[in-house]
């Protein structure tokens, strides 16, 4: 089990994950990310500018192991929201 942590990056402005979560494999880390930029993409309170924006998941020895990119989870839930209409 490794621990993850999921900072969300808009521009320069940085936003720690204090705690992390752990979890037993990099594809796990990916939809959680994916799940945590969704849920920011639906929240109406965040404003800032999405395509400079990504969650960034570092291990516990504070090495960067993926980068989502706003816009990617943007463009796919978009794509997802069309094939169910």
């Amino acid at each position: 089990m490794t621990v993850y942590y999921f900072h969300f990056q808009s521009g320069r402005r940085l936003i720690i994950d204090p705690e992390g979560v752990e979890l037993s494999s990099l594809a796990d880390a990916l939809e959680v990310a994916a799940k945590l930029a969704a849920g920011l993409l639906d929240d109406r309170e965040v404003a800032c500018d999405w395509t400079r924006s990504a969650v960034r998941v570092e291990d516990q020895h504070q090495r960067r192991v993926l980068r989502l990119p706003m816009a990617s989870v943007r463009a796919r839930d978009s794509r997802s929201r069309a094939l169910l209409n």
